[in-house]
């Protein structure tokens, strides 16, 4: 073999090590970096670079490789545009992964895409703008030296041709291979997890009339969802007009406390201290989530599945419902609501005016009477104890005018997670744990000033987690989990409610606890007396059956529409609940329509 032939033959073999090896590496590499630093920062490298994470990534890339080759082959100019952006929207949707992961410790999920909206791209833009700067640029980059490798490697030739034949058979080999495992791929690759997520999101947002049965009827209210407008005929024996305070705490879950069940000393002092005084609701659930259909459940007795701007385009929204603070409208209440961040969001703000509130102070608000703060204040708002010393002042002008009905909402506690200047040191440097004891220590300042003034008489005092956060001792976060939710009131004999309950069920139980004999409003029954008779509880994504929580799944809305909801004794399938909650959002309907209706 002479030289000429022997510098052929070494070409050959590099263009092949280049094609098969080094383009595919280069490839997997550039779509592993958002991976690789989630490892670095808030994982382990072995743990997340496995044997299943790389064989799933390989077989995508292969994928893309045979998809793409013989389009940058035959389409060259087209595919100077079409392959790096490709790429980009590929690795951009694997680092928003990892973003989600990171501060949410959730994935690309419903829950993701009815909270996205321009408002939360803004607001994640003021959180995280240089952030998210760098890593389009290092994706910009990256894409187009990729592409231009492939490029270099895929020139026109006849061993191009035979490249991209191999490359096609090997993608529909890895298509192959990922199709059986597709139960969990998406696991390691995000796009595929995003994809399958937005089929179902969309499949979940079809709406068509149906027509269940009186027998269905029966079934739901045999376990207690069946609504029911609540009976108001019982105000006109209430004499006894207690105050109500409910301090809610964003992302705050019954086993951040002691008596919740926390290992860790001394998170909550001052929370500790309310419950020894209080009842401890420990099996006390989110029916959904995240915050504002949060609030709109607890209050009316409902489950909504809102995106952030449903109330904004719909402002008369559960208008027709006779709601919690309705009900304390009617007796003359007082009523006022404080937050340190933009309650505007998701239409918090005028879903609470709608229900009789005269006063919803929001971060704007604040800022214009204590402009000061804004040096200490985080990305979502004011620190938490700025807010309670504004709460303070409140309480000290509304002693004249009771009974009142005052709420706080604290956020310190949102992922990222943030700490007040002035909030006292928790002897662990993890910022979420500094972020509990600071809100904890927030919490107190209100309770002190309660007890000094000697409020406490006479008011019910309400501490409840909106939705669960981040389960520190299982170190991951659940959509739905047990809430804190503990209640102080002069009647309630302090210790643990084992009752199961969910957040629709919070407005009669703060009514009866306040000596209002109100014990259902909608599908919301009281803790304290008849949930006790409903021990099944069934939420859009689970359900509680003989205290056993079971997750549920997806059922398709043709699979829905054959179903018939059955006795619900041993379990409920998930076509079972879909057709529950599909009911429910009728029925909800039929009662705004009545309203609309009344006016005209």
């Amino acid at each position: 073999m002479n030289f000429q032939s022997t510098k052929a033959l070494l070409q050959k073999i590099n263009i092949i090590i280049f094609r098969f090896v080094i383009i595919p590496i280069l490839l997997w590499g550039l779509l592993s970096i958002p991976e690789l630093y989630y490892a670095s920062n808030y994982s382990e490298i072995l743990k997340e670079f496995n044997k299943s994470f790389i064989n799933h990534n390989f077989q995508f890339v292969f994928i893309l490789i045979g998809g793409l080759a013989w389009i940058n082959y035959f389409f060259k100019n087209a595919s100077r545009f079409i392959f790096p952006l490709i790429l980009f929207v590929l690795f951009m949707i694997r680092f928003i992964d990892i973003g989600l992961k990171q501060t949410f410790q959730i994935s690309f999920s419903p829950i993701v895409f009815r909270s996205t909206s321009l408002d939360s791209i803004l607001i994640a833009f003021n959180l995280f703008g240089m952030e998210l700067l760098i890593i389009s640029l290092i994706g910009v980059l990256g894409s187009i030296a990729v592409y231009f490798l492939m490029d270099r490697g895929f020139h026109k030739s006849k061993t191009s041709i035979i490249t991209i034949v191999l490359f096609l058979l090997l993608a529909v080999r890895s298509t192959y291979i990922l199709y059986n495992e597709r139960y969990y791929a998406f696991e390691n690759i995000p796009s595929y997890l995003l994809v399958k997520e937005l089929l179902e999101f969309q499949d979940s947002l079809k709406q068509k009339r149906i027509t269940i049965s009186d027998v269905e009827v029966q079934n739901l209210n045999k376990i207690g969802i069946g609504p029911q407008l609540p009976d108001l005929s019982v105000l006109n024996t209430y004499v006894q007009k207690r105050n109500i305070a409910i301090l809610y705490l964003e992302s705050f879950n019954t086993n951040y406390t002691k008596k919740g069940g926390s290992h860790f000393k001394d998170l909550t002092p001052n929370i500790d201290l309310f419950i020894e005084k209080s009842v401890l609701f420990s099996n006390y659930f989110n029916a959904v989530t995240p915050t504002h259909n949060s609030i709109f459940s607890s209050w009316c007795g409902i489950f909504p599945e809102l995106h952030d701007n449903y109330v904004r385009e719909n402002p008369d929204y559960t208008k027709s419902l006779t709601c919690f603070s309705d009900i304390l409208n009617s007796l003359g209440y007082t009523q006022k609501f404080f937050f340190g961040h933009g309650s505007w969001y998701a239409g918090i703000t005028l879903f609470l005016k709608n229900h009789s509130y005269e006063q919803v102070t929001e971060l704007s608000d604040i800022e214009k009477e204590f402009p000061e703060w804004k040096k200490d204040k985080h990305g979502w708002g004011i620190q938490d104890t700025d807010l309670s010393r504004y709460l303070i002042r409140q309480v000290e002008q509304l002693e004249n005018n009771q009974p009142f009905n005052i709420g706080v909402f604290y956020i310190n506690t949102h992922p990222p997670f943030f700490v007040a200047p002035d909030c006292p040191k928790y002897m662990s440097d993890n910022l979420h744990l500094q972020s509990i004891h600071c809100v904890d220590h927030a919490v107190g300042m209100v309770l002190r000033t309660l007890k000094k003034r000697g409020l406490m008489v006479n008011t019910v005092v309400v501490v409840v987690g909106d939705t669960p956060g981040k389960d520190l001792e299982k170190g991951q976060s659940l959509p739905n989990n047990k809430t804190l939710l503990a209640i102080y009131s002069p009647d309630l004999k302090p210790g643990i409610n084992e009752t199961f309950s969910y957040s629709p069920d919070l407005g009669p139980t703060i009514l009866e606890a306040m000596g209002i004999p109100v014990l259902q409003i909608q599908s919301g029954h009281s803790i304290l007396s008849s949930r006790m008779d409903f021990p099944t509880l069934v939420a859009p994504e689970y359900s509680v059956v003989d205290g056993e929580y079971r997750s549920g799944g997806r059922c398709s809305f043709e699979e829905m529409e054959m179903q018939k909801i059955g006795i619900i004794q041993d379990d409920v399938t998930d076509c079972e609940r879909r057709r529950i909650f599909q009911y429910l959002s009728q029925w909800l309907q039929i009662q705004n329509s009545k309203r609309t209706l009344t006016m005209d």
